[in-house]
C-alpha cells in the first residue's frame, strides 16, 4: 500500500464541494498556486455523486478532473473523499433519480414517518440493496477515473458518519437478521427482552426494534439491542464502502473521517484513522470557552482509543477538519474567531497527540447558502490573510522535520483510564444521561497537573489485553460492569496492577440488571461490599472534595483509609494477589472542577487550586506507591496559569525523544521546567523565533506569549 512518507500533510479543504456553491472555475488556478506557496502541500476535495450524475448514466466529472489538474500542476497532493458523508452511503444528498426512477427508498427516523418525498432535501436509507448497488457502481467508476493519478494520496471512506436511525422495512429486516446471529430464535429474544414484562414472539415479523427504554417506555434489553445494531450497521456501512473501494483500487490508502475524537473507534477497518476536530460549534450562542476549558474540549486525550495494530501507523491520526477562519452566525453560531496564534497552538497540540495531517475548514469559502463568508482561512476574494500566513509558517516547519513528526509516538506512563461511554445506551434508559460526563477529563487534568499523562483505553481494548502493558487503571463512575470485564479486573489486579474505582461501580451489569451483592463479582478483590448507595450531604470523601453519592460500605478484609463525616467507611484499601485496589466511596473525579464550563454542569461547585490539592495528594501517594513517578515539575508560576500549560514527552525511532511544551492560554507565561535527562535536549523549533527556552539553575526556564510553543529534541 502506498503511503506518504516523505512530506507533512498540511492544508485544507478546497473544491469540489458537497453542497452549496464553491467558488468559480476561474479562480482555482490563483487559489492553488497561492496554497503551495504558502507552504501547504495538500488539500481534500468531494466527489459528489449528485452534482457529477444528475441524469442517471450521463456523469460529468469535469470540475473533479481540473482539481486533479491544477493539483499536478501545483504540486500539490490531494485527499479525495468518495465515500458517504453523515448518514448517506455517498456525498450528502443522493440524486434525485434514485426515488424517481428506482424507488429507492427514504430514511424513516421515526416508527410513523411518511415513505413519500416531500421534501427537496432528502436522506435515503443505506440499507437498501439499490440504493447500495447504485452507490457501488458510482464509487468504483469514479475510483477507477482518478487510483492512478500521482498526486491522489488517500480516499476518505466516510465524511463524519452519523448514526442512522431508520425504521424502513429494509432496516427493519437488517436488524431482525443482526437478532438472529445474536439470539438464534425469536424465542430467545422474547426470553432476553422479558426483564420489564413478559414478552412473547410467534415469529421473526413479530420483533420491532424499541426507539426508548424508561419506567414507562419499555424494558432496557430491547432498547439495548437497537442501539447497539444501529452502531455496529453504520460501522457495517462503512466496511461496505471501503470494500468497494478496494475492489478497484487496493493500493491507495482508505481513511476515515469521524466526526471527533469522542467517536473515533467506531470502524477499525480503515487503513489510516482521522476525524474532525472542532470546538468552535459546541460553544453555541452561550460565549466562549475559556482556555483551560478549550484545550481540554479537543477531546485528544481519547484519540488512542482509535489505535489499531493492523496499520502501518497505530498510533498516528489524521485531523481532516478543524477551524480555518471565523464564523459569524452559521450553525446557530455567533460571531467568534480564532487567533492566528491560538489556532497554531491548537494544531501543534494536536502533533504532540500524534497528528500526522493537519487540514483546516476551509481554504476558502462557500460563496452560497450555509458558511457563504465562514470558515474561511483566505479572505473572501483569495487574498492571504494573517491567519493563513502564520499557518503556511508552521506548514514549512513541519514539513522541515516530516521525518520526526510523522513517527514520534506516545512515552507510556502505565497510567490509563477506562473510559466508561459504552455505557451510554445505559445512561440514557436509566435516566442520569451525561450528568457525570466532565469527570473523565477531569481525572486526566487533575493527573497532568501532577506531572502524569494517562492513556485512555475502552472495553474492546480491555478485551485485547492493553492492560499488560498497565501499572495503574482508573475507573470514573461506572455503575455497569460485566462479568467478563469483572475478570480482566481481577487477573489486572492479581497479577500486579493497581486499580481505583469510584463509586457507584459494579452495581449493576451491561444490561441493567442489578447486583444483589457488589462490586459485582468482585467483592474479595476490593476487600469490601457496597450495600446501599445514598445521596452525599456533605461535599467530602475521606477529606476530598466529592460529589452526589455516598456508598454504604462493609470493610471485609480490607483496610479503612478514609472516612466520611459520619464516621462510615468512604476509601477501602485492599492488597490482592500481587496488586492493589482502592474503592472510594463517592464521585472524587466530578467534584475536581476549578472552573466553571461554558455549558454548566450537574455539579454546581467550582474548587481553588488549593481544594484541588487533596485530590491531587491523593492521587500522588497511591501512583508512587504503584512505581509510577511524574515525567517533570513545573516550577516558578501561579496557580491559575499553571493549568494551562501542556507538557508532553513523546519517542522517537532509534531511542530519541521529543518534549512539546505549551501555552494554552490567551496571556503570557513565564514558567521553569525540571526533568530528568533536561540536558540532552535542544531547541527544534518553536512560536517565539527561538526565544522562548534558556537553561537555568538546572532548569529550563520558559518564556512565552499568548498561545505560544516550543518543541525540544533530545
Amino acid at each position: 500500500m502506498k503511503f506518504a512518507n516523505d512530506f507533512f500533510p498540511v492544508g485544507a479543504t478546497y473544491a469540489p464541494l458537497p453542497k452549496a456553491t464553491e467558488v468559480p472555475v476561474s479562480e482555482w488556478p490563483g487559489d492553488l498556486e497561492t496554497m503551495a506557496k504558502l507552504g501547504f502541500t495538500t488539500f481534500r476535495l468531494f466527489i459528489c455523486w449528485d452534482r457529477v450524475e444528475q441524469e442517471r448514466g450521463n456523469c460529468d466529472f469535469s470540475r473533479i478532473d481540473r482539481s486533479f489538474e491544477l493539483a499536478k500542476q501545483y504540486g500539490l497532493k490531494v485527499i479525495a473523499n468518495v465515500g458517504g458523508t453523515f448518514t448517506n452511503l455517498q456525498a450528502i444528498y443522493p440524486p434525485r433519480w434514485l426515488v424517481y426512477d428506482l424507488g429507492c427508498t427514504l430514511l424513516k427516523p421515526e416508527p410513523d414517518a411518511s415513505e413519500e418525498l416531500h421534501f427537496n432535501r432528502f436522506k435515503l436509507c443505506y440499507d437498501d440493496p439499490v440504493y447500495q448497488r447504485e452507490a457501488r457502481n458510482f464509487i468504483r467508476k469514479a475510483i477507477a477515473r482518478y487510483k492512478d493519478h500521482p498526486n491522489l494520496i488517500a480516499w476518505s471512506g466516510w465524511n463524519e458518519p452519523r448514526l442512522a436511525e431508520c425504521y424502513c422495512r429494509h432496516t427493519v429486516a437488517t436488524y431482525r437478521e443482526w437478532l438472529k446471529n445474536k439470539y438464534g430464535t425469536p424465542e430467545a429474544v422474547a426470553n432476553a427482552w422479558s426483564s420489564e414484562f413478559p414478552i412473547r414472539f410467534r415469529s421473526w415479523d413479530d420483533i420491532f426494534p424499541q426507539p426508548k427504554a424508561s419506567f414507562e417506555d419499555g424494558g432496557y434489553v430491547a432498547f439495548l439491542d437497537w442501539r447497539e445494531f444501529l452502531a455496529w450497521n453504520r460501522t457495517d456501512k462503512f466496511h461496505m464502502v471501503r470494500g468497494w473501494i478496494r475492489e478497484v483500487d487496493p493500493e491507495t490508502p482508505v481513511i476515515s473521517h469521524m466526526c471527533g475524537p469522542y467517536n473515533i473507534d467506531i470502524f477499525g477497518q480503515e487503513d489510516i484513522l482521522g476525524t474532525s476536530i472542532y470546538t468552535i460549534h459546541a460553544q453555541g450562542k452561550t460565549g466562549d470557552y475559556k482556555p483551560y476549558e478549550f484545550t481540554t474540549r479537543q477531546n485528544l486525550h481519547f484519540m488512542p482509543e482509535g489505535s489499531r495494530a493492523h496499520r502501518a501507523d497505530p498510533e498516528g491520526f489524521w485531523c481532516v477538519e478543524t477551524e480555518a477562519g471565523p464564523v459569524s452566525w452559521v450553525h446557530n453560531l455567533i460571531p467568534r474567531s480564532y487567533s492566528p496564534r491560538k489556532m497554531n497552538a491548537r494544531d501543534v497540540l494536536f502533533v504532540a497527540h500524534g497528528a500526522r495531517a493537519i487540514l483546516r475548514w476551509l481554504y476558502r469559502s462557500r460563496i452560497s447558502d450555509a458558511q457563504a463568508g465562514e470558515f474561511n482561512m483566505v479572505g473572501w476574494d483569495g487574498r492571504v490573510t494573517e491567519r493563513a500566513a502564520e499557518f503556511g509558517k508552521l506548514a514549512e516547519f513541519l514539513n522541515r522535520h516530516h521525518e520526526l513528526f510523522l513517527h514520534h509516538t506516545d512515552d507510556p506512563s502505565g497510567v490509563m483510564i477506562l473510559d466508561v461511554r459504552d455505557c451510554d445506551s445505559l445512561s440514557a434508559a436509566e435516566g442520569y444521561g451525561y450528568r457525570y460526563a466532565n469527570e473523565m477529563h477531569n481525572l486526566y487534568n487533575a493527573l497532568l497537573h501532577i506531572g502524569v499523562r494517562a492513556r485512555f483505553c475502552n472495553a474492546r481494548q480491555l478485551a485485547e489485553g492493553i492492560l499488560n502493558h498497565a501499572k495503574v487503571l482508573f475507573i470514573p463512575v461506572r455503575p455497569h460492569v460485566d462479568p467478563s470485564m469483572a475478570d480482566l479486573l481481577r487477573e489486572f489486579v492479581k497479577n500486579g496492577g493497581t486499580l481505583l474505582a469510584e463509586s457507584p461501580f459494579a452495581i449493576k451489569d451491561m444490561r441493567g440488571i442489578h447486583y444483589e451483592v457488589t462490586p459485582g463479582g468482585l467483592t474479595d478483590v476490593f476487600g469490601a461490599q457496597v450495600y446501599d448507595l445514598e445521596k452525599l450531604d456533605e461535599p467530602s470523601c475521606g477529606g476530598i472534595p466529592a460529589f452526589d453519592f455516598r456508598a454504604k460500605i462493609e470493610c471485609l478484609d480490607g483496610q479503612v483509609e478514609g472516612r466520611f463525616a459520619n464516621g462510615d467507611p468512604a476509601i477501602v484499601t485492599h492488597r490482592f494477589g500481587k496488586g492493589k485496589t482502592v474503592l472510594y466511596g463517592s464521585d472524587l473525579f466530578d467534584a475536581y472542577q476549578l472552573e466553571t464550563p461554558l455549558h454548566g454542569s450537574a455539579n454546581p461547585r467550582t474548587i481553588s487550586w488549593t481544594e484541588g490539592e487533596t485530590l491531587r495528594s491523593e492521587l500522588r501517594k497511591r501512583l508512587f506507591e504503584a512505581g509510577v513517578r511524574p515525567t517533570h515539575e513545573l516550577l516558578d508560576i501561579d496557580d491559575d496559569s499553571r493549568k494551562n500549560i501542556q507538557v508532553l514527552f513523546r519517542r522517537l525511532p532509534g531511542g530519541g525523544r521529543l518534549l512539546f511544551v505549551l501555552n494554552m492560554d490567551d496571556k503570557p507565561n513565564r514558567f521553569a521546567l525540571r526533568f530528568r535527562g533536561m540536558e540532552q535536549f535542544s531547541v527544534l523549533g518553536d512560536s517565539e523565533n527561538g526565544g522562548s527556552a534558556t537553561p537555568a539553575c538546572g532548569m529550563l526556564d520558559f518564556r512565552f506569549r499568548e498561545w505560544g510553543w516550543c518543541i525540544l529534541k533530545a
